[in-house]
């Protein structure tokens, strides 16, 4: 019978197979048991922050002996504690898998970041198959070594030598019982951002995909919006014209008969040509004098007067103290006793 795999439950592959964690997870991990993992950790201290993963990489094909090597790394400051195991056989497509259902967009570590972070010291944990010694300082794992059996004194001792700890197996206080605790979740931090994309990416999808529709939509509802406003505005125009049609066409008319009015009203004031010709004759200082010419046009009056005695002086006195006349100006005609007279007629 073929094995279902939950999205909330984590897998375990050890040297004997493959199995379920009964324990629920939030999230889905395919994890490597430490029988198939190899252990180094490496101070990074000499190299910039930001190249220290590259660095990493570097190396990896160094301390690996697998011709396709999977691994992770988690740091703690600027030490790189690194798993790797040979990714053809545990990110294969197991038996129990065979249709990748489980692995694939899962991520894959070791079973070590599943227990707890022990103090400084060494520490011998049991894994879900066989036992690690391991080697920590300064919340840092810098050493690790598996046994598929519970190591013996003399194995202990080596790996306390190894370590440089000057102590001995019977002064340690080792777990005289094969117990394993896993944790539903690794450790938190230390993943590179590759790693990290890479295991969000459905998540990152989904999410980039809500903000594009959210982004359209408000376009959308702008476009909309706008597009309403500028009819509401156009329509609210509309009405106004045809509300204001009325009073402009109102005004217009009462322009035009304003104007027709103040052209009436300039032709009524201007005098007629017989009343002005009374007038003159009215107020000329000689009873004697008489007209011989007459021009009148656009307010300019011009007359030839013929008198026995002209008297310049006179005349332009007698017209000047009339209201009408203006600008009264008088010269000798072309004959001795005619006088030419111009002056500016007033309303």
């Amino acid at each position: 019978m073929r094995r279902r795999f939950s999205n909330k439950t984590n897998v375990i592959q050890t040297r004997s197979g493959v199995s379920t964690l009964r324990q629920p997870a939030l999230h889905r991990h395919w994890i490597v048991g430490r029988g198939l993992c190899l252990y180094r950790s490496e101070d990074f201290a000499h190299v910039p922050r930001a190249k220290r993963h590259p660095a990493l990489e570097l190396k990896l094909p160094v301390w690996s002996p697998f011709p396709n090597t999977g691994f992770h790394c988690v740091w703690t400051g600027s030490v790189a504690m690194v798993w790797f195991w040979d990714a053809d056989v545990v990110h294969g497509k197991p038996a129990a898998d065979p249709g990748g259902s489980f692995t694939d967009g899962v991520r894959v570590l070791p079973e070590t970041v599943f227990f707890p972070r022990k103090p400084d010291g060494v520490h011998l944990q049991a894994c879900r198959e066989g036992f690690e010694l391991q080697h920590w300082r300064a919340d840092a794992l810098l050493d690790s070594f598996w046994c598929a059996e519970r190591p013996e004194e003399s194995r202990i001792d080596w790996f306390l030598a190894r370590c440089g700890v000057e102590a001995s197996a019977a002064a340690l206080d080792l777990p005289s019982t094969q117990t394993s605790t896993f944790d539903s979740e690794p450790w938190a931090g230390g993943v590179p951002p590759r790693e990290w994309v890479e295991a969000n990416e459905p998540a990152l999808v989904a999410v980039c995909v809500c903000l594009l529709v959210m982004v359209g939509l408000w376009q959308e509802m702008r476009f909309r919006k706008t597009s309403h406003l500028t009819q509401a505005s156009a329509a609210a125009f509309t009405r106004m014209q045809d509300e204001v049609a009325p009073l402009l066409q109102a005004r217009n008319e009462l322009e035009r008969l304003r104007r027709r009015n103040d052209t009436l009203s300039t032709l009524l004031a201007t005098p007629s040509q017989a009343y002005l010709m009374g007038e003159v004759d009215r107020v000329l200082p000689s009873a004697s004098a008489v007209f011989h010419e007459w021009r009148y046009q656009r307010g300019e009056l011009s007359i030839v007067v013929e008198d026995a005695e002209p008297d310049q002086i006179a005349y332009i006195r007698a017209l000047e103290a009339h209201p009408l006349f203006a600008q009264v100006r008088a010269e000798q005609a072309r004959k001795a006793d005619t006088l030419k007279i111009s002056m500016r007629v007033g309303i």
